[in-house]
């Protein structure tokens, strides 16, 4: 498995755990970011910044680091999806 702040832009994933949970979890949770999310990376630059459709938000790398994810597609060498 891989950590969301592994991911880079262009990146679709999926949210399997948050690691440690509990405040993790309530913080983002209350803004519809959950295990079981689909996720789009769309910047890696400063914050890192996720679309969960239709919505898009902006995390820091110290959280990105403790979110446990599936890659499900990857851009491909010239940034384009697969």
């Amino acid at each position: 498995m891989t950590m969301l702040h592994q991911l880079q832009s262009g990146d679709i994933a999926r949210i399997v755990a948050f690691e440690p949970s509990s405040e993790i979890t309530k913080t983002l949770g209350s803004k519809g970011i959950m295990e079981g999310s689909i996720i789009r990376i769309i910047s890696r630059y400063g914050l890192i910044t996720l679309s969960v459709h239709p919505k898009i938000f902006s995390v820091s790398h110290g959280i990105a680091k403790n979110i446990r994810v599936i890659k499900i597609r990857e851009r491909n060498v010239k940034g384009e999806e697969l």
